[in-house]
């Protein structure tokens, strides 16, 4: 009895005798074309031929179940291995997926358990060492430091920037000193003038004067008006010269002002051809007038320096308040000169009248 298979059994392949219901034959086709007999054979020959026919199909039908039967077996065997390799690579298929699953469902697990674990312990440490615990005098040690450096530091820097403001107010104040930040009412350009009448005389030499071919040709003196001109910088031999080392100069005001501040300008030593400016007023006092009949208020007496800046500015006092059209400039004195006085610049500064 050949072999039987199970899958073939239960779809019903096999009758109740257990022999295949359904027969798989070979479908013979011709190649050649048979041999035709010669019609003038005799009936000899065609019933040898018939019984040759016979004999040769009943062979190929026996041949034919036989190869039937055969062809049956290979394939439940085939269909039996291919059952068996289809069971193996299941099973085989299963196992390096449940095993990889397996693995991933491990890591998924400890990884973030690892993370979080480890965040867990820099967060503790870090507050540990901010906050500092009383228990540990090694912390507060480092943070006492960290505090007394940082508080260094802070005053060094504060030192430097006091130090760079100042310096900075004296390169200001040496580009660009107090009287040209203040409105100048005694300037000749905004409408002041010199009342040539009420001053002093010029003062004028014999040598002052220039020879040409032997003849002396005089060089014009120098007006007061030079002196509200505005000139800068200041120029040595541009100044309006008087007799004398007392001398006084009124100017007409270009508006109705409070005075606040005056400015009196000279060279400096520097500036000097003979190293000395002894020429320069020492010793002036400056008056107000509402009127040119007015005797005038005294705003102030004040000394300027031969060793200072070339124009020095001068406050007036608080209490000498006044609306005046018209300023008068006494020098008391200067710095030694025997024979004259030099006036450089005068300014007057204040606010315009209500």
């Amino acid at each position: 009895m050949s072999r039987r298979s199970s899958r073939l059994e239960s779809t019903g392949y096999y009758d109740s005798e257990g022999e295949p219901s359904i027969s798989y034959r070979e479908t013979l086709y011709r190649i050649f074309r048979t041999r035709r007999t010669h019609p003038r054979s005799g009936r000899g020959e065609t019933t040898r031929n018939k019984n040759r026919n016979r004999n040769k199909n009943s062979n190929r039908n026996k041949n034919s179940t036989t190869n039937d039967n055969r062809n049956d077996n290979r394939n439940d065997n085939r269909n039996d291995n291919r059952n068996d390799c289809d069971s193996n690579r299941k099973r085989n298929s299963r196992g390096p997926s449940m095993s990889s699953l397996k693995i991933f469902g491990f890591l998924f697990f400890i990884l973030p358990l690892c993370f979080g674990f480890a965040y867990l312990s820099l967060t503790l440490s870090s507050n540990f060492l901010d906050s500092g615990s009383p228990e540990s005098p090694v912390s507060s040690i480092i943070a006492t430091m960290d505090l007394n450096a940082g508080f260094t530091d802070m005053v060094k820097h504060h030192r430097e920037q006091q130090d760079e403001l100042l310096r900075l107010k004296k390169m200001t104040n040496y580009l660009l000193p107090a009287a040209d930040t203040l409105p100048n009412f005694a300037l000749e350009s905004l409408g002041a003038s010199v009342l040539f009448q009420l001053s002093s005389k010029t003062y004028t030499t014999q040598e002052a004067g220039l020879t040409f071919f032997g003849i002396r040709i005089w060089r014009p003196p120098v007006t007061p008006r030079i002196v509200i001109q505005g000139h800068s910088p200041l120029v040595p031999g541009c100044c309006w010269a008087f007799a004398g080392g007392r001398g006084h100069l009124v100017i007409a005001l270009s508006y109705p002002v409070t005075i606040s501040h005056v400015t009196l300008g000279h060279i400096s030593k520097n500036l000097s051809p003979t190293g000395s400016i002894s020429s320069a007023p020492k010793e002036f006092s400056v008056y107000g007038m509402e009127t040119l009949n007015d005797e005038g208020s005294h705003l102030g007496t004040f000394l300027y320096d031969q060793d200072g800046d070339s124009v020095q500015t001068f406050k007036l006092p608080d209490h000498k308040k006044g609306v005046f059209n018209y300023v008068k400039l006494q020098v008391e004195s200067n710095w030694g000169h025997p024979d004259y006085s030099c006036l450089y610049s005068f300014r007057v500064h204040g606010k315009l009248a209500d």
